[in-house]
């Protein structure tokens, strides 16, 4: 018998399955860190179903940082890949804050890209995987309170243990936003916080 029919009929090729997975594309500020984390994240057995993390580390500075996630978005046609998201995360940095933040995220928001800030930094994020933290704070602070919980090397973590505390860290960050906004406290004088949290939702919705 002919190999390509049986029973009469000619076989059909199958056609290539569509990946239906949500996918964000995340350009960070930082090179190490950051998409250290966020590539952790996916690894997880509940997310990586459901959710591509298309992590990009930078080390640009936050305008820079936006306006190359609004030109990959145009060079990739992200309007023609239903569901695809672009992010940015970034710190405001303190005591030295980053210039053009404001202009940062306007150019953010007229070009569908949403934000996930720190102030003053990530590891303000990750010191919320361990503990709450309300006190105005600075970089250096920051790290030397982080490094009291994971003493890992400059720039690097242990991800097993940040993903089996970040819902703790999604609700102590959910309250500080709280907190500064019953004090009328308003970006960029809303330190401590981060709007990681907000990304870590989004992507852990689609798994539910």
């Amino acid at each position: 018998m002919n190999p390509r029919h049986r029973k009469g009929k000619p076989l059909r090729r199958r056609r290539p399955r569509i990946d239906e997975r949500k996918r964000y594309v995340i350009y960070c500020e930082g090179k190490v860190t950051e998409p250290v984390y966020l590539t952790a994240l996916n690894a997880l057995a509940d997310v990586r179903p459901h959710s591509i993390l298309d992590v990009r580390g930078k080390g640009y500075d936050p305008h820079r940082l936006v306006a190359e996630a609004k030109q990959a978005r145009l060079d990739e046609h992200a309007d023609e890949e239903a569901g695809t998201e672009y992010w940015c995360v970034f710190d405001v940095e303190v005591p030295t804050q980053h210039s053009r933040l404001h202009d940062a995220i306007q150019m953010a928001r007229d070009n569908d890209i949403k934000v996930a800030i720190s102030n003053p930094c990530f590891e303000l994020w990750l010191i919320l995987h361990h503990q709450d933290h309300t006190r105005p704070i600075d970089n250096q602070q920051a790290r030397s309170i982080l490094r009291k919980h994971d003493p890992s090397p400059e720039k690097g973590l242990d991800s097993k243990l940040y993903m089996e505390s970040r819902k703790d860290a999604v609700d102590r960050a959910r309250r500080l936003t709280e907190r500064h906004k019953n004090a009328g406290q308003t970006f960029p004088d809303d330190n401590p916080s981060s709007g990681v949290y907000r990304l870590i939702e989004v992507v852990e919705e689609q798994s539910r």
